[in-house]
């Protein structure tokens, strides 16, 4: 028998009860700074096998007396948590799983503070799962792992494979998300190639960008420390695109358009790729919204030094960018890809290889999943915790018409 301890920095995320709460927020020591009622607490693991477990909740700073309701919704456990200052360590007695899957476990303040000083609700740090006869039995997000990687949640990619590889300057591919399924993060990513990506971006409750971003062959993570034979440069740029460098993901060229795109639309892009007789490659991105544009309008050109190729290993991903939101699904269909060559031939796209990041490769979490679907095209879904399937690194997804 063993004690698992599954820390709230690296498991738990907040929603709201009302329409508006006061976050705070969530770091790898815990929840704390925490003093709105309407704020819930959710933290996640995974059960492989069934059976009794005992849990209790570990604090490191309590500043007055309190309650929390405690629940798991999908067994329904409920428990009011009575805090006091002696109470850095609490008995939630014991839980029944009867199912594989993932276990959230809630906690949100009461209203009816056992003492009124002010101060904050406790500050939670470690859930704990006693009496474990296997710790693989539990999986969650070590602390050993990124936080930030860990509560981003996995990301999952398609790797288009064509019946020639050879001289592709052109792809073309349709980008949907469906309904419901645009959570603040989401980076559905829909031409990357050897030397950049190409996709849509939902940046904030108010702002969505078409985002292409183009790497420069020197390898670091910060802009200013590139040198000018290394610089990617801009050769255009659409009306209302806007220029800028990045950096923490190697570094490079970015261009995006402030876009307000919707679910439930296909929009397309277009990806153009080749060298130059000066040792370039230059490499061109075309949106097109099919409810707004009768053809594509250029996102931006740009040329990058050192480089001889035309597109090179063409695939799509799904990420989430934003840490807070690892606990909302995401989704989205990739459909009607086209290849040609320099010189416009048709280059069959034969199927797609799934694969995902280091976060489902370490089994941090298993919120993964991608498919084909003959009307839509294939699909890629990450993120909010729902329970394990069956896909895994390597397979291949093939349509049938």
């Amino acid at each position: 028998m063993t004690d698992i301890q599954i820390s709230f920095g690296w498991n738990a995320f907040q929603t709201c009860s009302t329409q508006t709460c006061t976050y705070s927020k969530i770091k790898e020591s815990g929840v704390s700074k925490w003093k709105d009622s309407n704020i819930i607490i959710s933290l996640f693991f995974y059960v492989t096998v069934a059976g009794v477990y005992d849990i209790s909740l570990v604090s490191d700073e309590i500043q007055r007396e309190a309650e929390l309701q405690v629940n798991i919704p999908s067994i329904s456990y409920s428990q009011i948590a009575k805090f006091n200052t002696d109470s850095l360590n609490l008995s939630l007695g014991s839980i029944q799983i009867d199912n594989p899957g993932y276990i959230k476990v809630n906690f949100q303040g009461t209203n009816s503070l056992i003492n009124r000083k002010t101060g904050q609700y406790p500050k939670l740090k470690t859930l704990i799962l006693s009496n474990v006869e296997n710790i693989s039995a539990i999986s969650f997000v070590q602390d050993s792992f990124s936080s930030h990687f860990g509560r981003r949640g996995p990301s999952v990619h398609l790797k288009y494979n064509l019946e020639s590889k050879s001289k592709i300057k052109y792809f073309f591919n349709e980008v949907t998300v469906p309904k419901k399924w645009d959570a603040i993060g989401t980076y559905a990513m829909a031409i990357g190639f050897s030397s950049g990506y190409f996709g849509m971006q939902v940046n904030s409750e108010s702002e969505r960008k078409i985002l292409f971003s183009v790497w420069s062959p020197q390898k670091t993570d910060d802009p200013s420390t590139i040198l000018a034979e290394n610089e990617v440069k801009l050769l255009a740029k659409g009306k209302k695109t806007v220029i800028k460098s990045f950096g923490n993901e190697g570094s490079g060229g970015q261009s995006y358009l402030v876009y307000p795109w919707v679910t439930g639309v296909a929009y397309q892009f277009k990806l153009v790729g080749y060298p130059t007789k000066d040792g370039y490659s230059v490499f061109t991105a075309y949106f097109k919204d099919p409810t707004k544009f009768e053809d594509y309008i250029l996102i931006a050109s740009w040329k990058r030094p050192k480089t001889q190729t035309y597109l090179e290993r063409v695939y799509s991903f799904l990420e989430n960018f934003d840490p807070e939101k690892g606990n909302i699904s995401r989704k989205a269909y990739f459909n009607n890809q086209r290849a040609f060559t320099n010189k416009g031939k048709n280059v069959k796209i034969q199927s797609a290889t799934f694969t995902y990041d280091e976060t489902a490769t370490k089994q941090q979490r298993y919120d993964y999943d991608g498919g084909v679907d003959d009307i839509n095209g294939y699909y890629l879904r990450n993120c909010g915790f729902f329970d394990k399937t069956n896909v895994k690194t390597g397979d291949i997804f093939k349509k049938t018409q």
